[in-house]
């Protein structure tokens, strides 16, 4: 998370802003570090490893003292519950992607509901949940801009929003992608002088 600054906040914010002064929609951005804990899946890799040690150690070639099979065991498993858990990188290759995937959209649902983001007068609001642990951005938009909305226009929308992790900079990919969705909002849903901000730009769910 050492990538999103308060520097990058206070472009988000105005990447929010950009949006909602140009259209009717009501925008909100959710990045959190992770979706879900993976302790399961850092513990069963790190006792496989351990188990495919010790059955080469039982079955070497040559003697080795049980000793150090106990010893160099116990440490690989350690080892390699401590880099599982802690290095995201690592994690991610032990996690399935449809699970990763899974439980994204189960936290960006849960904040849609709790946070109420369904609850604006013409149903215009949306979500963009980024889950950087699990590499997933999650693009929720309310009922009124599926209804609005071209089928292959809502497509591209999602699609640009989903992509957002494939970049090497992902906090400016976010941005640039916010800044991208401006024409595709102001198309659908033109600014009125008499539209209100509905939702809290600054909006945090506690789950």
């Amino acid at each position: 998370m050492k990538r999103f600054t308060e520097k990058f906040r206070t472009k988000l914010y105005d990447s929010v802003a950009e949006i909602e002064n140009n259209s009717q929609a009501e925008a909100v951005v959710i990045i959190k570090k992770a979706s879900a804990n993976y302790i399961i899946y850092s513990f069963a890799a790190s006792a496989l490893i351990g188990f495919i040690l010790y059955t080469f150690f039982m079955f070497a070639p040559f003697d080795i003292d049980p000793y150090i099979m106990y010893l160099f065991t116990v440490i690989s498993f350690a080892v390699a519950m401590t880099l599982f858990t802690f290095i995201p990188c690592l994690q991610r290759l032990i996690i399935p992607k449809k699970i990763r995937r899974k439980n994204a959209e189960i936290n960006a649902r849960a904040i849609f509901q709790k946070g109420m983001i369904y609850n604006t007068m013409e149903h215009t609001g949306f979500l963009i949940y980024c889950s950087v642990l699990e590499k997933e951005t999650v693009f929720m938009p309310d009922n009124g801009l599926n209804l609005i909305f071209s089928e292959d226009d809502m497509d591209k929308l999602t699609k640009m929003f989903e992509n957002i992790f494939n970049a090497k900079d992902v906090p400016n990919e976010i941005l640039r992608t916010m800044h991208e969705s401006v024409p595709t909002f102001a198309k659908y849903l033109p600014h009125r002088e008499d539209d209100i901000n509905e939702l809290p730009d600054n909006l945090d769910v506690d789950l």
